[in-house]
């Protein structure tokens, strides 16, 4: 017994063979394939990766910075081990952060803007790239609460004239925000008499800097000892010039339709807006591109004031019923259109008086009067369309 279930135990069927043969390559094929899938995840059988996502490690060795570099005219001494290194480690990370896809798409939407007022304040053009290294062209708020592209503090925002309050933050405002920034940069390179030390201190404030300088008796960027933002800041602006003027040499393949470009906008002067969201569908807008186009109001209001809005260019003027508004191509010539004071068409409904349109658009009656050519005391008749200027007046809630 014990020699039959011995020699059982290794008896193969006839057929066994066939089956393997006819299976191994099949398994063969199932590890390729799940090795295949799994080396990627794998250190030592792929290639190292960036953390972002960017370039292979091993691509970005095959780049070099420049011999010779300078920051707004100022010559870097890579003479210097350390500042040689520093650099170094700017230009590697940055070229290796997908991030800088997006900083060159943003570039078009901005740069001709600061590049007009550089060239108007007598500012040098590397400057535009400070932009870059403060906020990669974002609308963004920091941890210590600097906002904007050019990411001014509360004190410094007020300082060089940009308001702030409930209903509005400047800071997000594009354009007055760069206006501030060239007085600023302006000012601080006045002061320390470098553009380095200038951008050292726009990163970490004047007081900061100043300490700094006095206590390690040293007048230059390159020989202080900073906090690692302060440190890597004018490095990093340095690397993101190089790389976005050669882009095309560190590999990055964007043709011209790939670059973001600035909206086309109107603008409307007005005096207030009681209520935006309302404002912008008078306007032939929304309110989302009313809020995208102007990220500065923070509120869902307007006080008395002064106030220039940015609308799509092609928004046009509505006409008002008791259903829904209808665009009314007529009111395109109306006013200036260059600056938003034309009007809109009030189709006048049972029980309106001129009194009660009047308050409802805050305007007064002797002026609702006067665009129609009605006097005081006219009887207004429904079906009635009524010219209200509302460049400087929306309608009350």
């Amino acid at each position: 017994m014990a020699s039959s279930r011995t020699s059982n135990s290794v008896r193969t069927h006839p057929g066994s063979g066939k089956i393997f043969l006819t299976l191994f390559p099949i398994a063969v094929a199932a590890f390729v394939f799940l090795l295949l899938k799994i080396a990627p995840h794998i250190p030592s059988l792929s290639r190292m990766q960036s953390n972002s996502g960017g370039q292979d490690v091993s691509r970005l060795s095959s780049y070099r910075i420049p011999d010779s570099l300078n920051f707004c005219g100022e010559r870097m001494p890579l003479e210097i081990p350390d500042v040689r290194e520093r650099m170094e480690q700017a230009f590697y990370m940055e070229l290796s952060d997908a991030q800088i896809i997006l900083d060159l798409k943003r570039s078009t939407r901005y740069f001709p803007y600061i590049e007009q007022k550089l060239h108007d304040t007598n500012l040098p053009l590397d400057l535009e790239y400070l932009a870059v290294a403060e906020s990669a062209l974002r609308n963004a708020v920091s941890n210590k609460n600097a906002s904007g592209i050019w990411q001014f503090t509360d004190d410094e925002a007020r300082r060089y004239g940009l308001r702030i309050n409930e209903y509005v933050d400047e800071r997000f405002n594009f354009h007055r925000e760069t206006d501030a920034s060239m007085k600023c940069l302006t000012d601080l390179h006045s002061r320390f008499g470098s553009w380095a030390l200038a951008a050292a201190a726009y990163n970490m404030g004047i007081n900061g800097l100043k300490a700094s300088l006095d206590y390690q008796m040293v007048n230059n960027y390159y020989s202080l000892y900073l906090n690692e933002e302060t440190s890597r800041f004018v490095f990093r602006i340095v690397a993101l010039k190089q790389i976005m003027t050669n882009y095309k040499t560190y590999g990055f393949d964007l043709s011209r339709e790939d670059f973001y470009q600035p909206a086309e906008t109107r603008l409307v002067v007005v005096a207030r807006i009681p209520d935006i969201a309302l404002w912008a569908r008078n306007q032939g807008s929304s309110y989302k591109e009313v809020k995208y186009l102007n990220p500065w109001l923070i509120n869902k209001s307007l006080p008395q004031g002064t106030w220039a809005v940015e609308l799509p260019k092609y928004a046009q003027q509505v006409i008002f019923t008791s259903s829904s508004p209808v665009i009314d191509s007529s009111l395109e010539k109306s006013g200036n259109g260059e600056n938003g004071s034309g009007g809109v068409i009030y189709v006048v409904k049972r029980g309106d008086t001129l009194e009660k349109i009047a308050a409802i658009y805050g305007v007064s009656v002797t002026e609702l009067a006067s665009w129609n050519n009605l006097s005081y005391r006219s009887h207004l008749r429904v079906g009635e369309k009524l010219k209200i200027i509302v460049g400087n007046s929306e309608p009350e809630q």
